[in-house]
């Protein structure tokens, strides 16, 4: 295979690549960033442009969105029901360490996630090294077990679906993917091969295989669905970064001011050619008048930078209200400005948007889990139908206190036995946020081994 026919990628990727791109480098922010935005002016010396940039700051409002659609996502955890993979011991390794790298399954996900809300989506590769001996006792003893490998999308060149010819449901058929090292991995329905990129040489086939599982052991987790756009999904971002980048050039233009007219400048007759007087005026900035015009003496003139400092201040504070807006977060920056009073109406609305983005999200990564773990069975030679994965939908745009006073108030209407225990295992859920699964799970046992108490009775 050729260099060109490795490297070559699909139309989707041709169209979306730069989007990626530059949603990464807004994500990561710092010098990378201000390096890219900062464009030289016509006008402006190229020191001037160096000092500039290294001058540059970055208000990394795209990060800080992320951050909080993060934090309501994971602020609970999921409930999960893992049928008999709960007491696989295999499986426990896999939730402690499930990329081979040391990273709790949990953790892996959410990280995933937040990924999936710079890029639109993200893929999941679940593989597995060959057990040689191929017992289960040799897999425990040498800790094999399928694990996950991400991949952002400017690491996925290609991929192309099919249907499958008895049920009619498209099923990925071929996958092109770059690795860390730079080499190249094609997988198909029959086989995978490792292609290494060498400097100014062919391709060399590294390794490669047949695949045991006859299905690609992908997983593509997406942000927001897209009907255009499927696999890819829609980053929460797209509108964000460029406005983000927008305030780093804004702030970049005010501390020019600041530097160059915030000083005052020393004005004095021009000189003749003849008259080689040095001028001693420190920092400051000098102008020259006609020195025949009457009063012709040196003076300071004052630069107002008052007026330009407060519009850029005033234009980059409406920049990050259209960021907050645009990521229906209105109402939580509203509650970080004192000086921005909201109608209880609009507070709700607001949160309402949020909270069906959120919800969006969290079917998506429900889905993405059990397909990964239906993989791990794959793998594995099993099948548990008993497994699901949920998530609260029940995010904290209100405070935690009323909700918990909803649930003892319908405690207190409800007189079904079924109903009151779910409504403490709510409780437990949301009180006991950080507690371990082990740990839930016994409380839940022990509701309902218990008798249920009607607080109206």
């Amino acid at each position: 295979m050729t260099r060109d026919e490795l490297l070559s990628t699909n139309s989707v990727y041709k169209d979306k690549i730069d989007e990626w791109t530059f949603n990464q480098l807004a994500y990561e922010g710092g010098k990378k960033l201000i390096e890219a935005i900062l464009i030289r002016h016509p006008r402006e010396s190229s020191a001037n442009h160096a000092t500039r940039k290294n001058d540059g700051i970055c208000y990394n409002y795209t990060r800080g969105v992320i951050d909080i659609y993060s934090f309501y996502l994971t602020e609970q955890h999921p409930v999960r029901e893992l049928g008999l993979l709960k007491e696989d011991p295999l499986f426990k390794m896999f939730e402690t360490d499930c990329d081979m790298q040391g990273t709790n399954f949990e953790h892996f996900i959410n990280g995933c996630q937040k990924l999936a809300s710079v890029f639109g989506a993200i893929g999941v590769l679940v593989d597995k090294h060959k057990n040689k001996e191929g017992t289960k006792l040799a897999a425990i003893n040498d800790k094999v077990y399928p694990y996950c490998a991400p991949y952002t999308l400017p690491n996925i060149l290609d991929w192309t679906f099919t249907r499958n010819e008895r049920t009619g449901r498209p099923r990925l058929s071929y996958l092109k993917l770059k690795e860390a090292n730079g080499s190249i991995t094609i997988w198909t329905l029959e086989s995978w091969e490792n292609w290494e990129l060498q400097d100014n040489a062919e391709p060399v086939l590294a390794r490669g295989g047949e695949l045991e599982i006859k299905e690609i052991p992908f997983v593509w987790l997406e942000n927001i669905k897209s009907i255009t756009n499927p696999q890819v999904g829609m980053s929460d971002i797209t509108e964000i970064a460029l406005i983000t980048a927008s305030i780093i050039r804004d702030i970049s233009c005010g501390d020019e001011v600041i530097k160059y007219a915030g000083f005052p400048m020393l004005r004095k007759p021009m000189r003749t050619i003849s008259d080689n007087t040095p001028d001693i005026s420190g920092e400051s900035a000098v102008l020259e008048f006609d020195a025949d015009k009457p009063d012709s003496k040196p003076d300071w003139l004052e630069a107002p930078t008052k007026e330009p400092i407060e519009a850029i201040t005033n234009w980059i504070n409406s920049k990050i209200a259209e960021i907050f807006q645009a990521a229906h977060l209105s109402g939580v920056h509203a509650h970080e400005k004192s000086d921005q009073v909201r109608s209880g109406v609009a507070m709700r609305y607001e949160f309402q948007q949020l909270t069906r983005v959120l919800t969006k999200k969290s079917v998506n990564l429900n889905e993405a889990e059990m397909n990964i773990i239906r993989l791990y069975n794959l793998w594995q030679g099993t099948t548990d139908n008993d497994i699901s994965v949920t998530r609260p939908n029940d995010f904290s745009g209100d405070d935690l206190t009323a909700a918990l006073e909803s649930l003892v108030t319908a405690n207190g209407l409800v007189s079904s036995i079924t109903f009151n225990r779910q409504l403490q295992k709510s409780v437990v859920r949301k009180t006991l946020s950080d507690e371990t699964t082990d740990t839930l799970d016994e409380i839940y046992k022990e509701i309902d081994n218990s008798e249920i108490i009607n607080t109206e009775q």
